[in-house]
């Protein structure tokens, strides 16, 4: 067992504390985790989101860690992601869902470069010669806070097609509607219907369990017999 209170400080540093407890692998996965959102952050704000979760998963992490371990069944030492092209989850996930992922690239690929590129001229321009004109800064304001907007409608967007699904789904589930709609089960025949009230009529189960209708006919033998002993 570790020591309690460099375990305790090496969890304030995201993939550390799992590293001092043998999960090296565990906290390699972490530390690039908190980089990667780092680096994008860097590039646009709203990924910056990212670091606080990535920190608290590792904080907690590595208590859940050492008390395992006190336990002796902690798990093995493995990375948290895994990129296996040729899974057939990530094969399924590919095709139900690759223009959902080639759009999100191009809107994340719009968005850092309106927020590098655009910005980052206009910025200049409205240092340079628009300092003591009011529309210069008033449209550098609105274009600065237009990347916040479109991220907020994008989301409500998502959350309502989440919230009514998908249109082929809805279709599906009309017509399977429809197709329940006129199925009618079978009934067995009412008390009307066994007293002779209706048109058509059962059978008796008599008549159904009676002899066999075969083609011959039964009064030959006996014909046959009476015609020998006249001879």
């Amino acid at each position: 067992m570790k020591n309690g209170i460099l375990t305790f400080i090496c969890a304030f540093c995201p993939g550390a504390g799992q590293m001092y407890q043998g999960y090296m692998k565990r906290g390699l996965s972490l530390i690039t985790l908190f980089c990667c959102f780092a680096g994008a952050g860097a590039l646009l704000n709203i990924l910056l989101m990212g670091m606080p979760i990535v920190w608290m998963y590792s904080f907690f992490d590595t208590f859940n860690l050492r008390a395992q371990l006190g336990a002796g069944n902690a798990p093995a030492d493995d990375y948290l992601v895994h990129v296996n092209w040729k899974d057939r989850r990530m094969e399924q996930f590919m095709m139900d869902s690759h223009k959902l992922v080639g759009w999100g690239l191009i809107a994340l690929g719009v968005l850092v470069a309106y927020q590098n590129i655009i910005m980052n001229t206009l910025a200049d321009i409205v240092w340079r010669w628009g300092q003591s004109n009011p529309f210069f800064r008033a449209l550098y304001l609105v274009m600065d806070a237009l990347p916040e907007v479109v991220v907020c409608v994008a989301l409500i967007v998502c959350g309502v097609w989440l919230v009514r699904g998908p249109k082929d789904r809805r279709h599906r589930r009309g017509k399977e509607q429809q197709d329940a709609g006129d199925f009618s089960p079978y009934e067995a025949a009412g008390p009307a219907e066994e007293n002779g009230d209706c048109d058509f009529a059962m059978p008796e189960l008599s008549a159904l369990l009676g002899q066999p209708v075969t083609s011959e006919d039964p009064q030959q033998p006996e014909q046959e017999e009476q015609d020998g002993t006249e001879e």
